[in-house]
């Protein structure tokens, strides 16, 4: 009697935590968009979206590429654009803080637990405006250099040719009759420089 009241709580509280989820994030969404030049430039088409489980809490958002805005509503919608339905509450929970929820969600998909409906690569657009507002699957690795960058000239480098370094000039050598010809079949530096071009 005690495993089924367990079950019974820990059901009602996966329902409850995916519509506080659900919740915060519509409503984040919607005000992080009035407020940020960067998400609004993310909308560009007029279309729906939906979040939804089999046990009862759905979401869906429309975003509306004229105005650049989007609106969320409680419920599911009546012909979203691209919807991911869940078998459960809990199942939801579990793909959507998953620090690589979009693999989470293909994989049940494979297995049958969850249901994807429209273009897949929305949910990879979805997800990254949601990651904005709330940090599902943590952000993203901060920004750096990439180890062993080419900033130098290094002899010792892979490669059989040589790489020959001119030191930096103002105007063409007049001995260097190649590099006169090759300037001179270049229009753009011509133009730019206000000497006579030959008609095409």
């Amino acid at each position: 009697m005690a495993t089924i009241s367990q079950g019974r709580a820990s059901r009602a509280a996966a329902v409850a935590g995916l519509r506080v989820l659900l919740w915060w994030l519509g409503h984040g969404l919607v005000l992080a968009v009035r407020c940020s030049a960067a998400l609004r430039s993310q909308i560009t088409r007029s279309l729906t979206v939906e979040i939804s489980a089999n046990d009862g809490p759905a979401r869906h958002w429309d975003f509306d590429g004229q105005r650049r805005l989007v609106a969320t509503s409680a419920g599911r919608a009546a012909a979203p654009d691209f919807a991911v339905r869940f078998s459960s509450s809990a199942h939801a929970l579990h793909d959507l803080v998953s620090p690589d929820a979009v693999d989470a969600i293909m994989r049940d998909r494979i297995d049958g637990t969850v249901r994807v409906e429209g273009n897949h690569l929305l949910l990879m657009w979805f997800r990254g405006l949601a990651r904005k507002v709330v940090p599902i699957g943590g952000a993203d690795p901060p920004r750096q250099a990439l180890p062993g960058a080419y900033v130098a000239h290094d002899p010792a480098a892979n490669g059989v040719e040589e790489i020959i370094i001119e030191p930096a000039v103002q105007r063409l050598d007049p001995q260097w009759t190649g590099g006169w010809q090759a300037r001179a079949k270049l229009w753009i530096v011509r133009g730019t420089n206000g000497e006579p071009l030959r008609e095409p």
